[in-house]
C-alpha cells in the first residue's frame, strides 16, 4: 500500500486546524503521513499541536454496544481515532515565515509516493485520497484533482466548483482550474523542485505549471471531495492580498500562453 503524505501549512488558523486535522486522520486511505507546518502562528495553534499526538493515542469514546437481558446499557471503549497507518509529523517556527516558505517546509520533509497539501481551515472529505490513489493508479497520471465546495466558518456550501476536463489552455493558459483538491506523485518535486517563494499567494499554480510544462499528465475527478473555507475579506481575500493573488495568477497564466506559442500548441 504505497504512502500518501499531507501537508498541513497553518498560520494563525488555530480557530479552524482541529477540524482540518481531524478530517485528515480520518480518511478513508490506509497509509496517510500528516506533515504540519506551523509557520509562526501567535494564536492557539502551538497550544493545540503540542497536546496533538498525546490526543490521538490517548482519546477514547464509550459508545452503546447493546442492551443486557438483565436491563442495563452496555458499553465499549474504543479510541477515537485510528490507531494504524497515521505518521504524525509536526514542525513549528516561532516567526512568520511566509505563505509559500511554510508550505516547502513541509514538502522538504514528505516520504510518501503521493503527495499534496492541504491549508489548515479547510476540510477534505474523508474519501478525498482514496478515491484520487485510485484515479491516479487507474489513469497512469502524474496529477488528479477533483472538485470541490466553497463553505463559509458555520459550514454552509456558498457554492460547489465544478471543474473542467484537464486540458492545458482551459486549465492553465486561460486561468488557473485545477482547484486545491487534488493529489501528485511526489517524484515531480525531483524534476520541477518544490514550490517558488517568489509566488506568495498563486504559488501552487507556477507549481502545477512547472509539472505541466515538464510533461506531467493530469487527470479530472469528476466528484465533489473537499470543502475549501472562504471567510469573506480574510485569507486570500483581504485588501493587500487578494491583488497579489490576481497579479501573481496573471503572471502564471502569461508564462502558460507563451509556452504554447512557443510549443506550437504541443502541451
Amino acid at each position: 500500500m504505497k504512502k500518501v503524505s499531507l501537508v498541513i501549512p497553518n498560520f494563525n488558523q488555530g480557530e479552524y486546524l482541529p477540524a482540518c486535522v481531524d478530517h485528515c486522520l480520518f480518511q478513508t486511505y490506509p497509509n496517510l503521513e500528516l506533515i504540519i507546518v506551523d509557520g509562526g502562528s501567535t494564536d492557539s495553534t502551538k497550544e493545540y499541536l503540542a497536546g496533538l499526538r498525546d490526543e490521538v493515542a490517548e482519546r477514547v469514546e464509550t459508545p452503546v454496544d447493546g442492551f443486557s437481558e438483565d436491563g442495563t446499557i452496555r458499553r465499549r471503549t474504543e479510541h477515537a481515532y485510528p490507531q494504524q497507518g497515521r505518521e504524525i509529523t509536526i514542525l513549528t517556527f516561532d516567526h512568520d515565515i511566509g505563505p509559500t516558505a511554510t508550505y516547502n517546509e513541509g514538502l522538504k520533509l514528505v516520504t510518501g509516493d503521493y503527495c499534496t497539501y492541504v491549508v489548515g481551515d479547510d476540510l477534505p472529505h474523508p474519501h478525498m485520497v482514496e478515491e484520487l490513489v485510485a484515479t491516479l493508479e487507474s489513469t497512469g497520471a502524474d496529477f488528479a484533482y477533483s472538485d470541490m465546495n466553497v463553505v463559509n466558518d458555520e459550514g454552509r456550501i456558498l457554492r460547489q466548483i465544478r471543474l473542467p476536463e484537464y486540458d492545458f489552455t482551459t486549465s492553465l493558459a486561460e486561468w488557473y482550474r485545477l482547484g486545491v483538491s487534488h493529489l501528485y506523485r511526489t517524484r515531480w518535486h525531483d524534476r520541477v523542485g518544490l514550490m517558488d517563494e517568489q509566488y506568495q499567494s498563486a504559488n501552487d499554480y507556477d507549481h502545477y505549471l512547472r509539472m505541466a510544462m515538464a510533461g506531467a499528465a493530469f487527470v479530472h475527478l469528476p466528484k465533489v471531495l473537499y470543502s475549501v473555507r472562504h471567510h469573506g475579506n480574510r485569507g486570500q481575500h483581504t485588501a493587500e492580498r487578494y491583488p497579489r493573488l490576481i497579479t501573481e495568477s496573471m503572471r502564471c497564466a502569461e508564462r502558460a500562453r507563451d509556452f504554447l506559442a512557443g510549443s506550437d500548441g504541443a502541451a
